[in-house]
């Protein structure tokens, strides 16, 4: 009988295209284990440590320090080497007393940007799903995996986002996806740089919703899901990455 379900192995010339890891250098890598994040936008945490963030050697220590909760993503301890690490997440390594976020960046769909203690409290979510749940509730689905229940329906939609607290995901503020909102591209030519909204554009039975977006001096036409709505006059968390 044949086995079930996807590999649990992936080849080094096989991983996402934006993993900056030598392809040759061996056969394998270490696969992000179904989680928060698509395997396509997320690092293994041992391959972010090791090949990304080089803060160990070789894969022996990256389990070392996994294995011994010296790791934690989004405040909370993290002890899986293949625990999927993607856009937005906090990573901080206690004993370095060091925090990075994942944005995207022109070099790369995610890159560790280096942010202080404080900025390391809060998180930017983008919504993927709304739904009214039992008990007249209102159910808010993040592209994190998090799900915020509230009592009242919060005026949010799917592209919407919220800033909240980690780990604990309280809601701390909102950003609509409308006209005039600050975005941060998170695909294609211009990955890692925030524009503003002029118009929002309804899709048709061939062609997704988009936004013509201001930037760089230009306007270009993008697919709401590449955009993250980041503020309304300024962003509401540094989320240039700066490379």
């Amino acid at each position: 009988m044949g086995s079930m379900g996807s590999s649990r192995h992936m080849k080094r010339s096989a991983a996402p295209s934006f993993w900056k890891i030598p392809r040759k250098l061996g056969q394998f890598v270490v696969k992000p284990s179904p989680g928060p994040h698509p395997i396509s936008e997320s690092y293994s945490l041992a391959t972010l440590l090791r090949d990304i963030l080089k803060v160990v050697k070789n894969m022996r220590e990256a389990r070392y320090v996994i294995n011994s909760g010296k790791i934690l993503v989004d405040g909370v301890v993290r002890m899986d080497k293949k625990f999927p690490v993607g856009l937005m997440d906090v990573i901080h390594i206690p004993s370095m007393n060091k925090f990075y976020r994942m944005l995207p960046s022109k070099k790369a769909m995610l890159f560790p940007k280096e942010i202080d203690s404080e900025s390391a409290k809060l998180k930017l979510c983008k919504v993927k799903s709304k739904n009214k749940v039992k008990s007249n509730k209102f159910s808010y689905g993040l592209h994190d995996g998090r799900t915020i229940l509230s009592k009242e329906d919060l005026g949010l939609n799917v592209g919407d986002s919220v800033l909240i607290t980690i780990p604990d995901g309280k809601l701390v503020d909102k950003v609509k996806l409308e006209k005039g909102s600050l975005v941060l591209f998170l695909k294609g030519k211009h990955i890692g740089k925030i524009g503003t909204v002029k118009d929002l554009v309804k899709g048709t039975f061939s062609s997704e919703k988009s936004a013509e977006v201001y930037v760089e001096g230009e306007t270009v036409r993008a697919p709401l899901r590449v955009l993250l709505a980041v503020g309304k006059d300024k962003p509401l968390l540094p989320v240039e990455a700066g490379e």
